[in-house]
């Protein structure tokens, strides 16, 4: 098997058949496996997949799994992983969809290149507009590391092909109970490898942005914990690895939005105690760091411990936050 492509499903009635018909549709489908993971899903989005499968005549082997209980995007990914058997594999979110020369474009590359990871740019999907977003290889001088922690490499699996055996051998498996930033944690792994990486400056996968069953769409106090997660795993991954000083500016931007995105969605005790865990961040690195004027005022704010202050702009901007995503606040 040449290719396996993974697929999770939940709750995505409204975006699966788009998403399926996209890789059977596929100019290149010899040696091609298609592993669809149900995630115990809640409506009828398997329906739609089982409809599609069972009238499929063409080359591409599916597999369909089910989960006998939810265990979030982590797990379903592991899952796949684990039933793969293709040379290579790429990850495919059900809401997004694919151009039909994907498959074979991104093998071809890899074969012709012998390439571990084969990285391609990609659109933003929104319901009036697309956007082009192109990934930047590092020149001479710069590293993957601060490629990814700086946005210009995405840390998303779904834009990348990756040789299953470097996964394998390297026990490169997602970390199951982190659903929020799962694929942060293993792209910055994965590529710690200096794997031989090939771009292709071309996008394949629509990235959907108007999902509002999403995970990324909905901030729950376990996104919140996943968020805290993986932006510590992150520091303590680079400072066991010795270039923590390296990436001090990208790891504290990083860390200055998650402080901030923690205490907004937050308050009481539970907003006090993820505060006190970025007690490090100075006040100069605050005034360095800040992306803009108003994330360093908030970010000013919080360090000079005036959170009451913060809390009242943000409550005065409104339930409804800038995302259009539901302001929910956690306490403990």
């Amino acid at each position: 098997m040449n290719i396996s492509v993974i697929i999770p499903i939940y709750n995505v009635e409204k975006f699966v058949e788009r998403c399926i018909l996209s890789i059977i549709n596929q100019t290149y489908t010899k040696e091609v496996e298609c592993i669809i993971v149900n995630d115990c899903t809640p409506d009828s989005s398997m329906k739609i997949v089982e409809r599609l499968v069972a009238d499929y005549k063409g080359q591409i082997r599916f597999k369909l799994l089910n989960h006998e209980r939810n265990k979030g995007i982590a797990a379903v990914r592991n899952t796949g992983l684990n039933a793969a058997s293709g040379d290579y594999i790429i990850y495919i979110d059900s809401d997004d969809y694919c151009e039909q020369d994907m498959l074979e474009k991104m093998y071809t590359k890899a074969v012709e290149e012998d390439a571990d990871v084969i990285v391609a740019d990609f659109w933003d999907t929104y319901p009036d507009k697309e956007i082009y977003v192109a990934q930047q290889m590092p020149s001479i001088n710069e590293s993957y590391a601060k490629l990814l922690l700086q946005g210009k490499i995405v840390v998303a699996v779904w834009n990348k092909m990756v040789r299953r055996r470097l996964l394998i051998e390297n026990d490169l498996s997602f970390i199951e109970g982190i659903d929020m930033g799962e694929d942060v944690l293993l792209t910055h792994r994965l590529f710690s490898l200096i794997p031989k990486v090939v771009h292709v400056p071309e996008a394949f996968v629509h990235y959907v942005k108007y999902n509002s069953k999403s995970y990324n769409g909905n901030i729950s106090k376990k996104s919140l914990y996943d968020t805290f997660f993986w932006i510590k795993y992150l520091t303590d991954f680079y400072t066991k690895a010795g270039i923590y000083a390296e990436l001090y500016e990208e790891l504290c931007k990083i860390r200055i939005k998650s402080r901030l995105f923690l205490m907004e969605h937050s308050r009481g005790k539970l907003q006090r105690e993820w505060n006190s865990l970025y007690s490090d961040i100075g006040l100069k690195d605050i005034v360095k760091y800040s992306s803009t004027r108003k994330e360093m005022f908030a970010s000013l704010l919080v360090a000079l411990h005036l959170l009451p202050i913060l809390n009242a702009c943000w409550y005065i901007r409104g339930k409804i936050s800038s995302s259009g995503r539901k302001h929910n606040l956690y306490t403990e």
